[in-house]
């Protein structure tokens, strides 16, 4: 006997599960989560959408609420909930305990369906891994209780003006100090997501050399010398993208994520996660984008029959649906073998694969957000109506292209680890 459908009875608008199909990944800890979570979205976000995207801003107290709602925990922590952070309240009170790589996947489903709040926590997702994984606990212990309680915010900083995805070659400094108690941090940084309302920076940084050796993390707290300023890009303010400049600020060496020269594999590890969030958030997008398309072509006549009546028009459902599924199916292997995999293993045999996935997602993205607005005619060309949705996604259909690496960069990292690992099995194979 199959579960009961949640949500919309249109054709892929809804993951499978959704719709009371089996499946071997879900269980009722996850279908309580997504109850919770659209119920919140529901409730505290959709009301507001269109009046924050037309001020070109989320209200700042927001982000209190979100921590009171038990938002914040699980989004810092991504696939495992730390057993210290169990005290914090969690969304639909999921034990910390059980808390897996498909509740995050569930989580940001329903964030991103929600609206605009998913841009409130795009620096948490990036920010905060590298402090969890492998920063020190006495930092850890003063830094986290700021940035889960809501009171304080984080956001990542690695990309650099001249050097885009080419992270080996960053060019920002931290020198020590003669006493060795500080770091004195120069540069600049740039497309730098949730940069204006932060108060921390996860920077990498040129501690040593050139080349990926040189490189280390550092938290910067905002202080004397940083600057922000905003950028504006494509896909709207309420990110607030952001270009950071370093001149001189005194960073206490304490703050140093780990070990000097260890900042280049920390970046590393830490995209893994980011791309495949970047899948999630596509996914979902599609979906929206899908659904408001089906509900025009089911009501709007053209040519004396309804849209959806024109065999052109079901072809292009059916391509877009076809991709649609087989983006989910190959997301929910990802994640499955990241809960079956240690964090070494799963970052040693999935790294390409998670930035094939991510280019994937970019380009179900682009096929899926052209089609859905020819669909919709002139209404997918307007910012209100029943046309804004797919508008909206269409514009940030390059947020999911272009962070996190860029489709030829991925696509060639992709090819090289593939490589790897088979040259690694056929060694393997021959000590046999």
């Amino acid at each position: 006997m199959t579960s009961p459908s949640f949500g919309s009875t249109l054709p892929w608008a809804e993951p499978s599960w959704y719709t009371g199909r089996p499946s071997p990944y879900y269980k009722d800890s996850h279908r309580r989560l997504r109850d919770a979570v659209r119920k919140w979205c529901d409730e505290h976000i959709a009301p507001y959408n269109e009046e924050w995207i037309e001020q070109g801003s989320i209200p700042t107290h927001l982000y209190a609420e979100c921590a009171k709602a038990g938002l914040l925990i699980p989004i810092a922590a991504g696939k495992a909930i730390p057993p210290e952070w169990a005290h914090y309240p969690i969304i639909g009170d999921i034990p910390a305990a059980e808390w897996d790589g498909f509740h995050d996947f569930v989580l940001w489903d329903e964030l991103v369906r929600g609206g605009s709040v998913a841009s409130l926590f795009i620096g948490l997702v990036v920010g905060a891994p590298p402090l969890r994984h492998f920063a020190s606990k006495s930092l850890q212990d003063k830094i986290f209780p700021e940035i889960l309680s809501g009171e304080k915010r984080i956001c990542l900083a690695v990309t650099e003006p001249a050097c885009g995805s080419d992270v080996r070659n960053l060019t920002t400094t931290a020198e020590k100090t003669p006493d060795g108690t500080h770091y004195i941090v120069n540069g600049e940084k740039k497309w730098i997501t949730n940069g204006m309302f932060s108060d921390y920076f996860m920077t990498a940084v040129r501690t040593g050399g050139p080349g990926a050796e040189g490189i280390s993390m550092l938290l910067i707290p905002r202080s004397e010398g940083l600057k922000t300023r905003p950028i504006s890009v494509i896909a709207g303010p309420l990110s607030a993208t952001t270009y950071v400049t370093f001149e001189d600020v005194k960073v206490p060496a304490s703050y140093l994520i780990g070990q000097e020269g260890a900042g280049f594999r920390q970046t590393m590890v830490n995209f893994n996660h980011e791309r495949l969030w970047i899948a999630f958030q596509a996914l979902r997008g599609c979906r929206i984008a899908i659904h408001d398309a089906f509900q025009w072509a089911l009501k709007r006549e053209a040519f004396e029959k309804k849209l959806i009546e024109q065999p052109v028009v079901r072809y292009k459902f059916g391509n877009m649906g076809r991709q649609i599924d087989a983006l989910q199916a190959w997301t929910e292997q990802v994640v499955y073998e990241l809960e079956i995999l240690s964090d070494k293993d799963g970052a040693r045999l999935l790294g390409g694969t998670t930035a094939l996935l991510k280019v994937e997602s970019g380009i179900v993205c682009k096929y899926v957000a052209e089609e859905c607005l020819k669909i919709m005619g002139g209404l997918g060309l307007t910012k209100t109506g029943q046309g804004s949705r797919i508008e909206s996604f269409y514009r940030a259909v390059p947020s999911f292209v272009v962070p996190g690496g860029s489709e030829d960069v991925l696509i060639d990292l992709g090819v090289r680890e593939a490589l790897k690992i088979s040259m690694q099995a056929e060694k393997a194979k021959s000590r046999l």
